[in-house]
């Protein structure tokens, strides 16, 4: 069993969202991420997928984009995005699941997975301070997504086997652009976090990511534009 990882896919099957306006590398990419899924992906496989899963506004738009991915091999291990307006509460989107027999689908929020000796925790994350557009709303949902991961890292830590790694994935990225540190990135060296997994930079942003081993923790950016579609394997 093998645990993957791809962020930001942006599905849009239930709504009218083109990708490629963002550049020529999203052309057909929903093709490219399902041809790659499948060679590289197995049933006993898990994908971590870390936020803005689909443009969708609501659930049942939505529905055409859970469905795109339960078709694809492998147990998916979902956390919202920035963009995933069509996520209610987590009860709400797994009766949804439910009755609509998604099985392969799983929600992380204020939880952890056990995936053979690996346990994967995360949150949403969020803009930090040392952004221009931090506002003092911000800062209220600042707080809730840090008090989330530490849930998170908190049941992790239960789990987790001696020989286990630590796996947290986040939407937003753990590090000001600016450089220095973050409540997030403070809890992952706190909880002796392996690796840690963001997307939510696409385009130029990519330039701005912070990648390799910091403080002990290995840092990787996975937005599915960055990584050509193709889910990487941990």
């Amino acid at each position: 069993m093998a645990i993957f990882a791809i962020s930001d896919l942006h599905l849009s099957k239930g709504c009218d969202k083109p990708m490629d306006i963002f550049g020529s590398r999203w052309i057909d990419f929903e093709e490219k991420l399902k041809k790659n899924w499948i060679r590289f992906v197995g049933k006993d496989d898990t994908v971590l997928i870390p936020g803005d899963i689909s443009w969708a506004i609501t659930q049942e738009e939505a529905l055409f984009d859970l469905l795109f991915l339960e078709e694809l091999p492998g147990e998916k291990i979902l956390c919202k995005g920035n963009h995933d307006f069509w996520w209610g509460t987590n009860g709400k989107v797994e009766r949804f699941m439910e009755a609509n027999k998604i099985r392969s689908i799983h929600l992380l929020k204020n939880n952890a997975y056990l995936r053979g000796s690996d346990v994967i925790c995360g949150s949403r994350g969020w803009i930090l301070p040392e952004s221009t557009e931090f506002s003092a709303k911000d800062r209220t949902i600042l707080n809730r997504e840090v008090g989330r991961l530490e849930r998170s890292l908190q049941e992790g830590i239960r789990l987790l086997s001696e020989n286990g790694r630590l796996i947290v994935m986040l939407h937003h990225p753990p590090f000001p652009f600016e450089g220095g540190v973050s409540p997030f990135s403070l809890l992952c060296e706190q909880y002796k976090v392996s690796i840690c997994l963001y997307g939510h930079l696409h385009g130029r942003g990519h330039e701005k990511a912070v990648e390799g081993v910091v403080n002990g923790v290995e840092y990787r950016l996975i937005s599915a534009d960055y990584i050509a579609f193709k889910p990487i394997r941990l």
